[in-house]
């Protein structure tokens, strides 16, 4: 208890660990979509419904970590006799970042740690080994430092003590990257939501018409695409935001009525597979029909346009027309393979949106394989969700 009180009263303790515990939280939480970079608006399109739980373990990691990392505050400076890198030994250190003896391992056990952190969102199992390394790591620090440890002489690091560090440092971050790959492949899209071909042309119109994935706007208003009764609840949920129809109807000023019109009338920006309107609105604004797709489409526009003013219309387009191929993928995927084989200046306006995002040798290769397949649609229903 001793030690204990003489920690938490050191200057030293508290700034790296609380800076270290909210960088993991805010870490952890990105990974979980609750947030997205503000320089260049990239996010995690988190697949699952983020419950107290997952709180929980983020808080506790989070803690877990900044306490190792206040731990390695307090050990710095390694015997000259058991460690290289305390001996000066600067890269060469490197190779003995795992042995306990060293406090640096902390950093090479935060490596891993981290890098599985990036993915455990995904996987309890990770969690529980990214904690037990980060944990244990912490632990080995708290019972090698002494008492002698929390005075706050700071003793002058080598030169290469610090080159270590930022070599260290350049491999975690190289970690992370990696990880943020493996991220992107469990995602099955790119950050920016254009979808990567395989070359498989069946394959490809799949993934160009229906969302594996929640869009970008998703984890905020709790959406789930995992199963035909969680799309029908997504419905709902989107449906009550839909002005002139909704429970709960986003009241738009005159200038985003304007932006829903114009979004709304253009033609087969709807669902005309089940009710046979060809625009979700009226010049008036005035829904066309009352169909839980046609509402829930609406309810979107509506909440991009409130939202995100600076989305261009023609991405709210794109984001509507996606929830059309989740709709309706049969229709979508004989349009889109139909359509692949012509010239792009014939493209009906979904077909359009839903290719705007593919380069011109993309859409060249795409309609090659049009005119040689014998495209049969992927197996899925005619219509998910009701009328």
């Amino acid at each position: 208890m001793s030690k204990l009180r003489a920690i938490l009263s050191s200057a030293k303790f508290w700034p790296p660990f609380i800076g270290g515990a909210l960088a993991m939280f805010g870490l952890e939480t990105f990974m979980l979509g609750l947030w997205k970079l503000p320089a260049i608006g990239y996010e995690v399109s988190y697949m699952n419904p983020v419950y107290a739980y997952d709180y929980a373990f983020i808080a506790i990691f989070a803690i877990a970590f900044g306490f190792g990392l206040a731990m390695l505050s307090f050990a710095k400076k390694c015997s000259k006799s058991a460690c290289a890198m305390g001996s000066a030994g600067g890269i060469a250190g490197l190779f003995t970042l795992f042995c306990p003896v060293c406090p640096v391992f902390f950093l090479a056990i935060f490596g891993s740690s981290a890098g599985i952190a990036w993915a455990a969102p995904y996987f309890w199992p990770l969690r529980a080994l990214a904690f037990a390394l980060v944990a244990s790591g912490g632990f080995l620090l708290w019972r090698r430092i002494g008492e002698d440890s929390f005075g706050e002489k700071v003793k002058k690091e080598s030169v290469f003590q610090w080159t270590a560090f930022a070599v260290l440092a350049l491999f975690i971050i190289a970690n992370q990257s990696f990880a943020m790959q493996l991220g992107k492949l469990m995602i099955g899209e790119n950050g920016n939501g254009e979808v990567e071909l395989s070359g498989n042309f069946a394959k490809d119109v799949s993934a160009l018409v229906t969302p594996s994935s929640l869009p970008f706007y998703g984890p905020e208003l709790g959406l789930d695409l995992s199963s035909i009764e969680k799309i029908n609840a997504s419905i709902s949920k989107l449906s009550v935001m839909a002005p002139k129809q909704g429970n709960n109807p986003i009241e738009l000023t005159d200038e985003e009525m304007k932006r829903y019109v114009k979004i709304g009338t253009e033609p087969l920006i709807t669902c005309e597979f089940c009710c046979g309107v060809k625009t979700l609105v009226r010049e008036d604004g005035s829904p066309t029909c009352g169909c839980a797709h046609s509402i829930a489409m609406r309810g979107t526009a509506a909440y991009l346009i409130r939202n995100y003013p600076e989305l261009p219309n023609e991405e709210i387009s794109y984001e509507l027309v996606r929830q059309k191929g989740l709709y309706f993928p049969t229709q979508m995927q004989k349009r889109m393979a139909e359509q692949l084989s012509g010239d792009p200046k014939d493209f009906t306006p979904d077909i359009k949106y839903l290719t705007m995002k593919l380069t011109p040798p993309e859409l060249a290769g795409l309609k090659a394989n049009a005119l040689a397949s014998g495209f049969e649609p992927t197996e899925a229903p005619s219509m998910v969700g009701g009328c």
